[in-house]
């Protein structure tokens, strides 16, 4: 039989960055969300959703952008690399 020496997930190649950059928000996105919740279940775990910085972003007047980093967002981030290095 042949037996293949490929290790099993996606690897951190030039092809598959957009991929990462992609769990990586979700992640975000997802953690910041997850964590909004529970501070709402358990409002003395709400320094979760403390944020870590002010609000990075830019201002075009047209359209606006800010984000803004907290722990459960940072949780969020590594979970989504986790997941998309077992992928």
């Amino acid at each position: 039989m042949y037996q293949s020496s490929h290790r099993r997930g996606m690897t951190f190649e030039r092809n598959n960055i957009g991929y990462l950059i992609a769990f990586m928000l979700v992640g975000a996105i997802l953690g910041s969300a997850v964590g909004t919740l529970i501070a709402g279940f358990v409002p003395a775990l709400s320094v979760i959703q403390k944020s870590l910085t002010g609000p990075l972003g830019f201002n075009l007047e047209i359209v606006s952008f800010s984000i803004r980093i907290n722990l459960s967002s940072i949780a969020g981030l590594l979970l989504g690399v986790l997941i998309f290095r077992k992928v």
